[in-house]
């Protein structure tokens, strides 16, 4: 293998449509390769990924070097409020500012909250449900997988539901840059714009909340600002602005992505109608098999030796999870979709200190979904064919999706 040449392109159409043969070429023989195209290490063992992502030497912060090395002093003005807002982002910070961050966002994500948001979300998958009745056809994303978390999580932060599709169209503009999307010139430009939207839209919501405190996250986070003096108004807002963000993209996508596996494998399937105690652990197998996010990006917080490998301090490293997820050596039979795996301990919600506070109800939402679905609509189906959006970190199919009703 010393003279074969490794596809550098992450984007290259063949490996986003089916990536598991290249990331099985890459765990078997390049494990920690530097990929000459994105200008960084790439690691798609299970061990290498789990560690990394336990390893105070791979650190989250990649917004303070791109802020600081790769923009002139007019980029630097021009965009330094998306440095800001994302800045504050829990997702890109290391300890201690990440110790304080995460013990603010905690305060939403406790299991009695996440309880109280169950009524919720079982009433708006019956109000969505039963808009399906009598069509022949839906789109999954605008009919089901985007409103439901998307309403789920406004709820939680206190947002009004009639402006969902402001939110959608920030929302989209946000992610188009985290995930790294292709093909827009503009995304930065259009991060920002959103950036500046939502967070004006969100401090109407604050101003509401000095002294008429709700039942909502927003008010929540107001409380601990009263008592802690290192929570700024910024942080509340910022901390809406990602809880949003990251809480409906990421139901969203395993909504669609578990469905449309699922659709393809008839006897899997009915398993599940037959079985649904199961469904905690199919859609365990949902977030291993084709989860919301391929991969994360550390930075190499010194100079370190791995696989052979010299790793340089400051070094980008993209931590495969996607090809983790599959790899032989952790998981039996990993290329198979087993909705009865267990234990199944895939890394989608990340791992250690970053691992996803939304996931309880990422979790809690999709199974009461997939239960209804399933019973309701034994005869649904995928219309055509889909195809992967051209993401880096992201995985998620390009919409629309439709689905025959039967």
């Amino acid at each position: 293998m010393a003279d074969y040449v490794v596809n550098d392109d992450l984007l290259d159409d063949e490996i986003v449509q089916n990536p598991s043969p290249y990331y099985a070429m890459l765990r078997e023989e390049f494990p920690c390769h530097w990929n000459e195209r994105w200008r960084g290490w790439v690691l798609t063992r299970y061990d290498d990924v789990y560690n990394a992502m336990h390893s105070p030497k791979f650190l989250a912060d990649r917004i303070t070097p791109w802020y600081r090395t790769r923009l002139n002093d007019a980029e630097r003005e021009r965009y330094k409020e998306t440095y800001r807002a994302l800045h504050s982002f829990v997702v890109f910070t290391d300890p201690p500012d990440h110790t304080r961050l995460r013990r603010i966002f905690a305060r939403a994500f406790t299991p009695k909250s996440v309880q109280t948001m169950r009524a919720i979300t079982e009433a708006l998958v019956k109000r969505h449900l039963d808009e399906w009745e009598g069509k022949r056809s839906i789109d999954l994303n605008a009919d089901f997988a985007y409103p439901l978390p998307a309403n789920v999580i406004s709820t939680i932060i206190g947002a009004r539901r009639e402006d969902l599709d402001r939110l959608q169209h920030w929302a989209e503009a946000i992610t188009t840059l985290l995930l790294a999307g292709v093909g827009d010139d503009t995304r930065l430009d259009r991060a920002q714009a959103a950036l500046v939207e939502f967070k004006a839209y969100l401090k109407v919501l604050y101003d509401e909340r000095i002294d008429n405190p709700r039942n909502d996250m927003m008010s929540w986070l107001m409380e601990v600002q009263r008592t802690d003096p290192l929570l700024t108004e910024d942080d509340v807002l910022h901390s809406c602005i990602i809880l949003l963000n990251a809480g409906h993209e990421t139901t969203q996508t395993l909504i669609c992505n578990t469905l449309t596996t699922l659709l393809d494998l008839p006897d899997e399937l009915e398993f599940l109608r037959r079985n649904p105690q199961s469904m905690k652990t199919a859609l365990e197998e949902g977030l291993r098999y084709n989860g919301p996010l391929k991969g994360t990006i550390r930075l190499a917080g010194e100079d370190m030796t791995l696989h052979g490998e010299q790793i340089a301090q400051g070094d980008r490293i993209l931590l495969l999870m996607g090809a983790a997820n599959r790899d032989p050596a952790k998981f039996a039979d990993p290329e198979r979709f087993v909705p009865t795996r267990d234990p199944n301990p895939h890394l989608s919600f990340s791992h250690g200190i970053h691992f996803c506070l939304g996931a309880p109800l990422a979790r809690m939402e999709a199974e009461i979904a997939f239960n209804e679905m399933l019973r309701r609509f034994p005869k649904m189906a995928v219309e055509g064919s889909f195809r992967w959006e051209p993401r880096i970190l992201g995985r998620s199919i390009e919409a629309p999706i439709r689905l025959a009703l039967g």
